[in-house]
């Protein structure tokens, strides 16, 4: 009797877990007990890297500031395999007079997918990024695969896992570029 209590009760808060994925857009989740157990991590999941990818392509530092702690990490795969180029969160937004200007229009998530890891602030994510306006010289969608660790509301470490860095989208590109020009002036400095 106990267990078809906690499975109603799981499947409950998988139900609102999904729902809630609605208002900013669908989020795939597994019917999974370990799924609905991290219904709150899955939210948080979701709505920091909906918010990150928003501010990288329209080039917000001050949201990005926001959205990842001051000890982040950003992880992009090498050729080398188990090599990474890492971004530290203070490169991110250390120089704004380094940065280009916005890029206007905001990358959007779709076919998000997030699975719950063993660990309680980890999750695997698989994504598409793309913009709703398209032009003719504008990449394609990007599809991404990653490994997002939180702190509370808020990103600590994401590694990239599913391209190198020298294919990075568009939007990864810029964030990466930013972070290393701003590191080089601050080392002049």
């Amino acid at each position: 009797m106990n267990r078809s209590i906690l499975g109603l009760a799981a499947t409950v808060l998988l139900t609102l877990t999904v729902q809630t994925g609605f208002a900013a857009g669908l989020v795939h989740v597994p019917a999974t007990p370990q799924a609905a157990a991290s219904a709150s991590l899955i939210a948080r999941a979701d709505r920091a890297l909906r918010d990150y990818v928003a501010a990288c392509s329209t080039g917000n530092e001050e949201a990005v500031a926001r959205i990842v702690t001051s000890d982040a990490l950003l992880e992009y795969a090498l050729e080398e395999p188990g090599t990474y180029l890492t971004v530290e969160a203070a490169a991110l937004s250390a120089n704004r007079s380094v940065n280009a200007e916005p890029t206007g229009t905001g990358a959007h998530i779709s076919n998000l997918s997030i699975f719950p890891t063993s660990d309680s602030n980890t999750v695997f994510i698989h994504y598409t990024t793309g913009s709703g306006v398209r032009s003719p010289a504008e990449l394609p969608d990007s599809e991404h695969l990653a490994l997002l660790e939180m702190r509370g509301d808020r990103i600590f470490k994401m590694r990239m896992l599913g391209a190198n860095a020298g294919n990075l989208s568009a939007l990864e590109g810029s964030v990466v570029t930013r972070a290393i020009a701003s590191s080089r002036v601050n080392a002049h400095h």
